[in-house]
C-alpha cells in the first residue's frame, strides 16, 4: 500500500456503555483503517443513571479529541439505559457526515426504529446489552 492511501484511511468507531465481547477498549488496525473500540468492561448490566454515566464518559472523550472528516463509520448502542444520550450521540455523528449504523435492542423498538429512519442512520437489531453483536461487528471489520 502506498503511503498516500495509508494516510487517507479513515477510522471505525464503535460505542457502547457495555462491553464489546472478545474485544476491550482500545484501537485495532485493520486494511481499512483503525477501528477503534470506546467501551466500559462490565460484568452485569448498568442501571439507568450508571449507563447514562458510562455513555456520557465515553462522549465526552471522543468530542473534541475526534475529527468527524478522519471518521468513515459509526456503530454506536443504544440500548434501554442510556438510550436517550444514545440517540442524541447517534444524532450528532449523523449531523457531522458520519455513516452511522444504531445497534439496538428491541427495547422501545418503534422509538428507535422511527428515530434511525428520522435521521437516516443504518439499525442493526441486536440482543439486549449488544455485547455479542458489537463484538460480531468488531470481528466483520477487522476481516475486511
Amino acid at each position: 500500500m502506498n503511503e498516500q492511501k495509508k494516510q487517507n484511511q479513515k477510522a471505525t468507531l464503535v460505542i457502547t456503555y457495555n462491553s464489546v465481547r472478545n474485544y476491550p477498549t482500545g484501537t485495532y488496525k485493520t486494511n481499512h483503517g483503525p477501528l477503534v473500540v470506546y467501551s466500559h468492561e462490565n460484568t452485569k448490566t448498568w442501571g439507568d443513571r450508571q449507563a447514562e454515566g458510562k455513555l456520557s464518559q465515553i462522549m465526552h472523550g471522543i468530542f473534541g479529541r475526534i475529527n468527524p472528516a478522519d471518521v468513515d463509520k459509526i456503530y454506536l448502542y443504544a440500548g434501554l439505559y442510556a438510550k436517550n444520550g444514545a440517540l442524541q450521540a447517534t444524532k450528532k455523528f449523523a449531523g457531522e457526515g458520519n455513516k452511522v449504523t444504531l445497534v439496538a435492542c428491541d427495547c422501545d423498538s418503534d422509538e428507535k426504529e422511527a428515530f434511525a429512519r428520522y435521521i437516516g442512520a443504518k439499525l442493526i437489531w441486536s440482543e439486549c446489552g449488544g455485547v455479542e453483536t458489537l463484538g460480531r461487528i468488531v470481528s466483520q471489520e477487522l476481516a475486511k
